[in-house]
């Protein structure tokens, strides 16, 4: 079948034609139970209602305006992710993608501390392109094994600018939690030297693993936060949001980006309404709640089969299975896939990050499937 897509990854043969809630369905009429929220973004579910009627009624208002003005929802959203982090007399910026986010917060990190390098763990994804993109022609990230405490000493921060720390790597990490001595000694190594800290939330954000961030885990509080992805439900929308320190330098020395959709109302009120929804449904109590039952499935899978599984990992709803050297774990995702059960695969592993608003009976046909296929 001919396709008039640039090839930059490799998608299937289905067409999509609705989305809702935890489904998907295609052009045949078969329907998928979604465990990956899209990339990570529908948190509160595919096509949910609220965010439907508030774009309905955004974009008979406002879409898009000049740097000419400002707009209430900008700034109402940039006080609500403040409060979420537990920021006071901060400051943000509204823009499309996680990786134009993250690049931003590495532009203003080197820009507030006259350093040039960018800290991160080993097996984080920090962006498509730029600064924060891994490549053998980006010279600016540096790298610390996962989880090594004893390779904290052999870091020279003279010239590290900041620390991007993602708590729970979906992407290169295939969902793997760094310890919180490992996080703690790292971050206080961090202080030390004036080296700045990035929360990188784009996939961790909006209730994922059970709290408002990821960081959340962990005793620190960030410089910088970065969020995306399920900030706007599906909608791009991406933030990077200041401390008050950095807040205020930055009015002492201005620095200059702009693009054409920063700030834009249609963004900003939808991310509004999606921490509305989240609150008022208390997704992220039954994101904790629900991640317990769905691991505690998993980890049966696990006691049925010791010899397939190598290791479970969770945290809210954020999840992988790894398979021994014994499973062709693409074989397992593929049959799933077959079965309307859509899932992230890489390294032998499966990932898990459906809607936040899953159900146990889904959950249970998931398990129920893998349950058929490793036996």
């Amino acid at each position: 079948m001919k396709k008039d897509i640039i090839p930059f990854y490799q998608s299937g043969d289905k067409l999509i034609v609705k989305s809702d809630d935890c489904s998907l369905y295609d052009s045949d009429g078969k329907v998928y139970i979604d465990f990956e929220s899209g990339v990570w973004c529908a948190n509160i579910g595919h096509s949910n209602t609220q965010i439907i009627k508030r774009v309905t009624e955004q974009i008979n208002t406002s879409i898009h305006h000049g740097y000419q003005f400002r707009n209430q929802y900008a700034e109402d959203l940039s006080v609500k992710l403040q409060q979420l982090i537990g920021f006071e007399n901060g400051a943000s910026v509204f823009l499309s993608s996680g990786s134009e986010a993250v690049n931003l917060s590495i532009t203003l990190a080197r820009y507030f501390t006259g350093k040039n390098k960018i800290l991160k763990i080993d097996n984080s994804y920090l962006s498509a392109f730029g600064p924060g993109q891994i490549s053998d022609e980006n010279d600016v990230l540096v790298n610390i094994t996962f989880d090594d405490t004893g390779s904290i000493e052999t870091i020279d921060f003279n010239d590290i600018a900041a620390f991007v720390m993602e708590t729970g790597g979906a992407s290169a990490g295939m969902v793997r939690f760094p310890s919180e001595d490992f996080i703690h000694q790292l971050t206080e190594a961090c202080r030390r030297h004036n080296c700045l800290i990035i929360a990188e939330e784009v996939t961790t954000g909006m209730g994922r693993t059970g709290k408002w961030f990821g960081f959340q885990h962990y005793r620190v509080i960030p410089d910088i936060l970065v969020t995306g992805k399920a900030l706007g439900n599906g909608f791009p929308i991406s933030s990077v949001t200041l401390n008050a320190r950095l807040a205020d330098q930055f009015g002492l020395h201005p620095f200059r980006y702009a693009q054409s959709h920063q700030n834009d109302p249609l963004g900003c009120s939808i991310a509004l309404e999606v921490i509305k929804v989240i609150g008022e449904q208390k997704l992220i109590d039954k994101a904790r709640t629900t991640g317990g039952y769905f691991r505690s499935k998993l980890e049966n899978l696990r006691r049925r089969f010791p010899e397939k599984i190598k290791d479970i990992r969770a945290r809210g709803l954020m999840l992988a299975i790894e398979f021994t050297e014994l499973v062709n774990g693409e074989w397992i995702s593929q049959q799933l896939f077959e079965n309307g059960l859509v899932t992230g695969f890489k390294q032998n592993t499966l990932r898990f990050l459906p809607p936040l608003t899953i159900q146990h009976k889904d959950i249970d046909q998931l398990t129920d499937k893998l349950d058929d296929l490793l036996a």
